[in-house]
């Protein structure tokens, strides 16, 4: 293990790509892994592949220590990133502040949606489909 390893603390995200409601995984999927949205700048941590499973491999994600989750009224204790993953034929779709928390491998499933056929046989290529996966507190 490298220092950098030992003197931050990670959590490890996988992407499973799949669509028909999760039925069919997609492979040779672009998954971009970036800075959570609205960070400034955005930074971009990762970019990879989907295998023939539609996952990727796990991604190393630094996150606060583990000791920001014991006391009440302290820091966020997880890490958050956002994701665009794109995948030929369908809309693009992306996951906005996906928690990631120190120690767990988070698994975050993705079902793309086919793009719609054209008589044309145009396919628009800049439509996305948006989610965020950041938990709104109670008020």
């Amino acid at each position: 293990m490298d220092t950098l390893q030992n003197s931050q603390n990670y959590g490890k995200l996988v992407i499973r790509v799949s669509a028909a409601s999760g039925a069919v995984p997609v492979s040779g999927a672009s998954v971009i892994i970036r800075s959570p949205e609205g960070a400034v700048p955005v930074t971009t941590l990762a970019a990879v592949l989907t295998d023939e499973s539609g996952l990727t491999e796990p991604i190393l994600i630094p996150t606060p220590p583990l000791s920001e989750s014991l006391a009440p009224g302290g820091n966020q204790p997880f890490a958050q990133v956002s994701t665009e993953v794109s995948a030929s034929g369908y809309f693009t779709s992306s996951n906005l502040n996906i928690p990631i928390y120190p120690g767990i491998t988070s698994i975050q499933p993705v079902t793309l949606v086919p793009l719609p056929d054209s008589a044309a046989g145009v396919q628009r290529v800049s439509d996305f489909v948006f989610h965020n996966d950041a938990q709104q507190p109670d008020l």
